[in-house]
């Protein structure tokens, strides 16, 4: 049968509507969106540049991750006009990964925060010297527009590290869970994106460092240009190789120490306030392999052409790549940390001891085998004086 052919047959249903159209609006409505994004502008726009993400493809190709040529170049059009929008005062715009879910997946890039969240409690939400250091946005696709997710909370970190839940494919759906998140869907997928950027960003040795105030910021030259140090493959597959660049999220879910009270006096910071050191070493904890690194492409032996992969044990779908002076990280996955066993959701918490009196109200007599500090109940008599008869 002929494309006409088929047509006419399309055409012929009883009820007259046209099923042609109605079948191909959907791929005409998806070709118009697309097709916008190789419309070139008629003046240079503003923004902040856009990422190489046609360059790190290749080094994703070595992970292992690719989305085919055709949808990486619209996924590399569309960063670009949205980075082309951005607000010029974001630094660096980069592509992060994809975070699958059940309806659609999500494609997520990042830029370093501008500025501190307005009226925000800093117990509640740190800033961008801690887990909000990055701007997030997600796409549903390559002609999607790009949502900024908010900013991350403590809380929402500590409940999603104590929950397992796939994701949706729409960001205002809700996370019926226990314990019960503080937050929609997108709340969920920047908590999550924030534990794996905080346990998965790792580079080669000596291309961070940490200045004066603790930040970390590429290692640079006497002119001012990054200047990462050449490494060979061989060197890189030893985890002594690498450094994490970001810092990691502690039990409270915060990357810096709780501010201290104005009124300091005996306070205590709680358990779990402790942060890890930036920089720290990949692999540092014994007994356990946190990664794992070989060459690629593999096979009798490497080149010079070679790239080192290295791969999470603790969140599948991490990756990070890296050989001479070029690295990158990448993560393709469902947003889950690796689990030995089946998932059991957290106990309830205690339950609250009995209501004490207090020490000055305790009664002298103590009834036995009652609550120690109740006392005796106390007993009137309901029944109304009698009336004096009159004379």
């Amino acid at each position: 049968m002929s494309f006409e052919e088929a047509k006419q047959v399309l055409q012929m249903d009883e009820g007259g509507q046209n099923l042609y159209d109605h079948l191909a609006s959907p791929s005409l409505d998806w070709a118009k969106s697309v097709g916008s994004l190789f419309v070139k502008p008629d003046e240079e726009p503003a923004g902040v540049p856009g990422p190489a993400l046609l360059s790190d493809a290749v080094l994703f190709e070595a992970a292992g991750v690719s989305f085919g040529r055709t949808a990486t170049y619209r996924l590399h059009l569309s960063l670009k006009k949205h980075a082309e929008a951005l607000d010029a005062a974001y630094e660096g715009l980069k592509f992060w990964g994809k975070v699958t879910a059940v309806g659609c997946d999500y494609y997520v890039c990042y830029a370093r925060t501008p500025e501190d969240p307005a009226d925000a409690d800093p117990a509640a939400v740190e800033g961008r010297a801690g887990a909000n250091k990055y701007t997030y946005w997600a796409a549903t696709g390559a002609a999607a527009p790009w949502v900024q997710l908010p900013n991350v909370t403590a809380a929402q970190l500590v409940v999603a590290s104590q929950i397992r839940r796939l994701l949706t494919g729409s960001l205002a759906a809700c996370v019926p869970s226990y314990p019960p998140f503080p937050g929609d869907e997108a709340a969920l997928l920047r908590a999550m994106v924030g534990r794996i950027t905080a346990a998965c960003a790792i580079a080669p040795a000596g291309t961070f460092e940490a200045n004066e105030d603790g930040e970390v910021e590429p290692v640079k030259n006497d002119d001012g240009e990054v200047d990462a140090p050449r490494k060979d493959c061989a060197e890189l597959c030893e985890g002594a190789a690498w450094a994490h660049f970001e810092l990691g999220v502690n039990s409270l879910g915060r990357c810096t120490k709780l501010p201290e009270p104005e009124d300091d006096e005996g306070y205590e910071p709680p358990e779990g306030d402790e942060v890890a050191e930036p920089l720290g070493g990949v692999g540092e904890e014994e007994g356990k392999d946190e990664w794992s690194f070989r060459a690629a492409p593999g096979g009798a032996g490497t080149t010079a052409g070679s790239w080192c992969k290295a791969t999470s044990m603790d969140w599948p779908g991490a990756f990070a790549v890296a050989g001479g002076k070029q690295f990158c990280n990448v993560y393709v996955g469902n947003g889950l940390p690796a689990s030995a066993g089946p998932y059991s959701p957290p106990l309830p918490g205690d339950i609250c001891g009995e209501w004490a009196v207090p020490e000055e109200e305790v009664a002298e007599e103590v009834v036995p085998g009652v609550f120690p500090s109740e006392g005796k109940d106390v007993v009137a008599d309901p029944t109304p004086p009698a009336e004096e008869e009159e004379e």
